[in-house]
């Protein structure tokens, strides 16, 4: 991910929104402000498993890496708006391996 941190402005950023505006996506804003953390976990994610290729003819290589960190974000933006958080997250707390269930009965006698 250090290829992410050479990006010029990227330590200045300081929000879900700041990314969005910083990378010119246009999004919407309720949606950033009610999954931004589903969002920047997921993009975490993409950034953590992305390897930026820099061909020799390329003028710019800062240029490439913006461009994968701006198609990242926006993948990850589609990706948890597209459905229920409890569906679209990866944060552990939706991330339950067995369903559970407890009988009313059952939590009635513990009560008693």
């Amino acid at each position: 991910m250090e290829w992410f941190t050479r990006i010029d402005g990227v330590d200045e950023l300081d929000t879900a929104q700041s990314f969005f505006d910083f990378f010119a996506l246009e999004v919407d804003p309720q949606l950033v402000r009610s999954r931004h953390l589903h969002i920047l976990h997921d993009f975490h994610q993409r950034l953590s498993t992305a390897i930026p290729l820099h061909f020799s003819q390329q003028d710019d290589p800062s240029r490439a890496d913006w461009q994968l960190a701006r198609r990242l974000l926006a993948a990850s933006y589609q990706h948890c708006i597209a459905g229920p958080l409890v569906e679209q997250s990866g944060l552990a707390v939706y991330q339950r391996h067995q369903p559970s269930f407890i009988p009313w009965d059952d939590l009635l006698a513990l009560r008693s």
